[in-house]
């Protein structure tokens, strides 16, 4: 039962605090929303508790706390086991879930089906941005469900970037184009990687391939991570984006298309991770490659 005081309410529960959901948290804070935060791993609510927000101590008092639960963990598949087993669809009833972890299209038209089988609103959203750009003027975030319950938190997820864009009803459109966006991106990293390797064979300097490219062209990071040998502070880790293209490589599955891209890229990120560099930069496959 709905037994939560209106006044001790929270404007917005999180759930999920590694290095993505801690930016977001922060990022509400920063813009002077109350938030109740909830993590497996207890610890890491404290440097949030220290500067304003409340940690609930399980699972389902975090989303008893406040008319709207964002969750930023790792699968789809760990979500719907929270829901489960912590037996969350009664307080979920008359609320709202945004989903803001990575999955597939498909995951998130199940997911849908099972929170609104709980008369919980669902809003299926995509992070287009590393952590240290949350809140910035240009941060692009992908949102899709219903309209209707997407304008009225609209104001509330403003904070969190300068780019926010509902996409429509079709649950499924913002995981779609997260994977497109994402597939665009890894096969400009491995063709800016392939240029360094000709750049190197014929004695050119790679710097000079680099001033090819506009400022803010994604080719330019990896030319600059490999010319500086800088592998070991990226944004997102080799292994975090081998993860990101098994979803690509699910969803060409799930639907039948060709996976040939997919597929080939992976077995290049296989190689870079068996060769123990999972928790570098993508940048590190060059390092497969000249071998």
């Amino acid at each position: 039962s709905n037994t939560t005081n209106e006044e001790t309410m929270s404007d917005i529960t999180l759930i999920g605090l590694g290095a993505m959901g801690s930016a977001l948290a922060h990022a509400f804070l920063r813009a002077g929303h109350t938030i109740t935060v909830w993590n497996r791993t207890q610890s890491k609510t404290e440097p949030l508790v220290a500067i304003g927000a409340k940690a609930a101590t399980n699972v389902s008092d975090a989303v008893e706390a406040s008319p709207i639960t964002v969750i930023c963990i790792d699968n789809y598949e760990l979500t719907k086991n929270l829901i489960l087993e912590n037996s969350l669809g009664e307080i979920l009833a008359k609320r709202t879930l945004i989903q803001l972890t990575t999955g597939t299209p498909k995951e998130a038209v199940e997911l849908q089906a099972l929170v609104t089988n709980f008369d919980c609103e669902y809003i299926d959203g995509a992070i287009m941005v590393y952590p240290d750009e949350v809140g910035s003027e240009d941060a692009l975030y992908l949102f899709a469900g219903n309209e209707t319950t997407y304008q009225s938190y609209q104001p509330l997820l403003s904070c969190l970037g300068g780019n926010l864009r509902y996409l429509g009803s079709n649950i499924s459109t913002a995981a779609s184009l997260d994977m497109a966006l994402l597939t665009h991106e890894v096969c400009s990293f491995l063709g800016a990687i392939h240029g360094v390797q000709i750049c190197e064979s014929q004695g050119i300097d790679p710097e000079l391939r680099a001033s090819m490219f506009p400022q803010d062209d994604v080719a330019r990071k990896p030319i600059k991570i490999i010319s500086s040998d800088a592998y070991t502070d990226p944004g997102a880790t080799l292994t975090v984006f081998d993860a990101a293209l098994q979803r690509v490589q699910s969803q060409a599955r799930d639907t039948g298309i060709n996976s040939e891209i997919p597929d080939l890229i992976s077995s290049l990120f296989k190689r870079a991770i068996a060769a123990g560099y999972g928790e570098e930069d993508v940048a590190s496959i060059i390092k497969v490659m000249r071998n």
